[in-house]
């Protein structure tokens, strides 16, 4: 199979196109239309007359979302709840935080039950008896925004391929279930789905009643295998959801922690080959890598093998890359042992690869036993922030776009999407490339529905657009003022509508590299400028926020959180002067300074008891210790490019 290559890109003396014609003359059409056809769009080199996500979908979306936060508030709120001792000792956010904990559980237990869709098992079927709780569909939620970990996940993990069937046998799997569904807080699931999930799951279908069930996690000892009982919040904070989980294996009184359970899943990866012979016509390398397998435009199992091959090189685990170890079972363990059972054993090494970077982002889809390459607790939080966002915009009220009048904001968002695709079809050199919060609401859209995210992509942008929610801030800063001045020099109009000034540095000088050959301004300009008496619009032109990480105490971080607190003071300071010449009112001034400029560092594990505090995973907190959080989406390009993990 073959790929179109991506469209030249734009230049300033001519444009193979006349840019990009956005000609809606009325909002998109209310959801009850299964199509919005009204449009023209143009995405590079492509035009396009259907939107590439339907306003149905938006709102199904939004309505999910707005689930989501009544959920969390019900966790967070509920002191007097059905909570195990300790639980109700824990804050709102450590307690939401925990539950989550619970819900990733919860998820890959009915991953594991799940029956591969074929002709009798229908779509039909599926919402009669596999639909899951609220709290399971916010995890695969989380997952499917990472669109080319679960891409690839798929292809690597068995038993994920149930759901990966699943997901493709309809292009709009995910929004076909909420239009089934419609109020997932109401919904009550028929007794057939219910009785599947306790049978097979063990746990009570309501999140609420499994919380005084769910006590413990079960886990294989990294050395012995055997299998042991964890509870997840102990008085001395060695919990599994813990800063500072340690428990003993009663087998072998081997102490696990969770570097060690990070290690032992790595060497069972690495010498899985070892297991098995090869069959013909087969690679031998059995299960290949995190971030090795996906290409900006292909799957690429030669390149995933000798990523792999070059792992298995490395010091000091390629004596164990011989006959000698083949078919024996305790390679894995021996690997690790030769580790110290030490991620930093093996993270020196790397910096001998031929992509050091590569490696590191390899490494750090290790954290804990669970077999997928996304940590789905830190996913899943990492949202929260942005629902808070939507939700304070009122869009997830299930009567906010009732009138067609209101529909509007749904209709500039859509534009602007499109926009966004096209501005990333202009740049083959693009590192990120920063949504707004209306833009993220669509792009996440989008990426919900699974593969038709990728081959859109693919043909439109001319390569795999990934969606990266973990950014380090002080990079997603810049990059957000690079994005706001690429778009105005394309398109002509700002790209953010809010009034607010743009924080950090002035990069014009930058635009070069973001894209290379600035684009035509022979563009509708009035088809991305909103109208301002819409402040909900505008408000949703802020750049979209997420909680993040970033990596702890390195100096560049203390330098650059020091050099944007002063450019944000001296911006204030022009502020008021220009407040005292009339140039700007006082109500635009007390506006703008309602947007902080906070620089955030990492917290990277899990709710402690209110004897041991911490920070739950994910999550990140300012200088101050507030639990307070800024972060944001990014694009990626290409894909193995990557700015900073969990370390």
């Amino acid at each position: 199979m073959t790929s179109s290559p991506p469209p030249p890109p734009y230049s300033e003396s001519e444009s193979p196109l006349p840019g990009p014609l956005y000609s809606p003359q009325q909002p998109l059409a209310s959801a009850s239309r299964s199509r919005d056809t009204s449009l023209t769009f143009r995405i590079g080199l492509h035009e396009l007359q259907d939107p590439l996500v339907q306003t149905k979908h938006l709102r199904l979306h939004l309505l999910f979302l707005g689930a989501l936060h009544d959920l969390r508030r019900k966790v967070e709120s509920v002191d007097d709840g059905p909570w195990p001792p300790l639980i109700g000792e824990l804050d709102g956010e450590q307690r939401w935080s925990w539950f989550v904990n619970l819900a990733v559980e919860r998820f890959q237990r009915w991953i594991e039950y799940l029956p591969p869709p074929s002709k009798s098992n229908t779509f039909a079927k599926f919402v009669r008896n596999d639909v899951p709780p609220l709290d399971v569909w916010m995890v695969l939620h989380a997952y499917l925004l990472n669109p080319q970990s679960f891409a690839e996940d798929s292809i690597r993990l068995s038993l994920l391929k149930p759901l990966a069937k699943l997901t493709a046998s309809l292009s709009d799997f995910f929004f076909d279930v909420l239009d089934t569904i419609t109020d997932m807080i109401l919904w009550k699931p028929c007794s057939n789905s219910r009785s599947n999930w306790v049978s097979k799951t063990g746990l009570p279908f309501d999140p609420f009643e499994s919380v005084t069930i769910l006590l413990h996690q079960e886990l294989p000892c990294p050395k012995c295998r055997a299998a042991v009982s964890v509870p997840y919040i102990t008085a001395a904070g060695t919990g599994y959801v813990q800063k500072t989980f340690s428990h003993a294996c009663p087998s072998c009184a081997f102490e696990i922690t969770r570097e060690k359970l990070a290690v032992a899943k790595l060497t069972t990866d690495l010498t899985a080959h070892l297991l098995c012979e090869p069959q013909a016509g087969t690679t031998s390398m059995q299960l290949f890598l995190p971030y090795t397998l996906r290409t900006e435009i292909a799957d690429d199992t030669l390149r995933a093998t000798s990523i792999k091959q070059d792992m298995l090189n490395l010091k000091p685990i390629s004596q164990f890359n011989t006959r000698k170890w083949r078919r024996n079972q305790d390679a894995c363990v021996a690997m690790a042992e030769s580790l110290n059972w030490k991620i930093s054993e093996i993270r020196k090494s790397t910096f001998s690869l031929p992509k050091p970077k590569l490696g590191a982002k390899i490494l750090g889809a290790y954290y804990n036993q669970r077999p997928f390459s996304v940590e789905l607790v830190g996913a899943v939080l990492r949202q929260g922030f942005f629902i808070k966002k939507i939700n304070e915009l009122g869009w997830t009220s299930p009567s906010y776009f009732e009138k067609r009048e209101d529909a509007i904001a749904l209709h500039y968002a859509t534009i602007r999407y499109h926009a966004f695709l096209d501005l990333l079809s202009s740049s083959q050199d693009a590192r990120l490339v920063v949504p707004t919060l209306d833009i993220d609401l669509v792009w996440h859209s989008h990426q919900l529905s699974g593969p038709r995210y990728h081959k859109d992509c693919k043909t439109n942008v001319g390569r795999y657009i990934d969606h990266n929610d973990k950014i380090e801030q002080f990079h997603l800063s810049d990059a957000f003022d690079a994005t706001c001045r690429a778009w105005e020099k394309r398109y002509g109009v700002p790209y953010t509508q809010c009034g607010c000034p743009l924080p950090g540095n002035t990069i014009s000088q930058r635009l070069a590299r973001l894209i290379p050959h600035a684009g035509s301004r022979n563009y509708p300009l009035s088809r991305l400028a909103p109208p301002a008496d819409q402040p909900d619009i505008l408000a949703a032109s802020h750049p979209s926020d997420h909680n993040t990480v970033a990596v702890l105490g390195l100096p560049s971080n203390t330098t650059a959180k020091a050099q944007r607190e002063g450019k944000a003071f001296r911006r204030r300071e022009r502020e008021a002067s220009r407040v005292r010449k009339g140039e700007i009112t006082q109500e635009e001034f007390e506006r703008n300074g309602r947007h902080a400029t906070p620089f955030l560092v990492s917290i990277p594990l899990t709710p402690g008891t209110a004897t041991a505090p911490v920070t739950p995973l994910g999550q990140v907190i300012n200088t101050d210790n507030a639990v307070e959080s800024f972060a944001g989406c990014a694009t990626v390009c290409p894909p193995s490019f990557h700015f900073c993990s969990m370390r």
